[in-house]
């Protein structure tokens, strides 16, 4: 259990992987079986928005080029200059990891008989160390490919290199406490949840 302001909460899952593997499916199917679930992407999207706390830092790094007509960032153009360029990636992630940190933590202290924080980087960004238990979702780079290029509306080889600009499942399985297979039917990856939260 994570231990906060003297309260000890219930148990933190935390869900991770690389684009295309599944997490948010995971995330949703902890939801119907009573996961409060937190969405790192929704937060980061979040601290982004004009008026809020990486706005005008982003801004200042990457030039108004990535500002839409109504003065908000345009995440394609920004992930468009991040995704092949490390350095600036990194830049990108060490403005918004603390303010969705500092998001998190807050939304932890409410009470919850168990709590999901679904986050790509959850292992970069040190957020696992805020859970219990950590899940890795996998799934072969065929499927991913086909999975990204249907949400994202782009073609297999960029989504290639968002696959290959991520730290990949041989790193992550180093924190892992439990594999998810993501590669068949929903009904055996939900089989697989709920087998993990006994």
């Amino acid at each position: 259990m994570w231990e906060q302001a003297g309260m000890i909460q219930s148990k933190i899952i935390g869900v991770t992987g690389i684009t295309g593997s599944g997490t948010s499916t995971v995330a949703a199917i902890l939801a119907e079986l009573g996961g409060y679930v937190i969405s790192a992407d929704k937060l980061a999207h979040e601290v982004m928005q004009k008026g809020q706390a990486a706005y005008d830092k982003i801004v200042a790094r990457f030039g108004d080029t990535i500002l839409n007509t109504g003065g908000e960032i345009n995440r394609k153009v920004l992930g468009d200059l991040v995704f092949c360029e490390a350095t600036a990636m990194a830049e990108l992630e060490a403005i918004i990891h603390p303010e969705v940190i500092a998001k998190t933590e807050e939304l932890l202290k409410q009470p919850y008989a168990f709590a999901v924080i679904d986050a790509p980087l959850l292992i970069e960004s040190g957020m696992y160390k805020m859970c219990d238990t950590v899940w890795l979702v996998t799934a072969p780079d065929d499927i991913r490919i086909a999975r990204i290029t249907e949400r994202d509306g782009i073609d297999a080889d960029i989504a290639l290199r968002r696959i290959n600009s991520r730290k990949g499942d041989d790193f992550l399985r180093l924190y892992a406490d439990a594999i998810i297979e993501n590669n068949t039917t929903i009904k055996k990856l939900r089989h697989q949840i709920k087998r993990e939260l006994t």
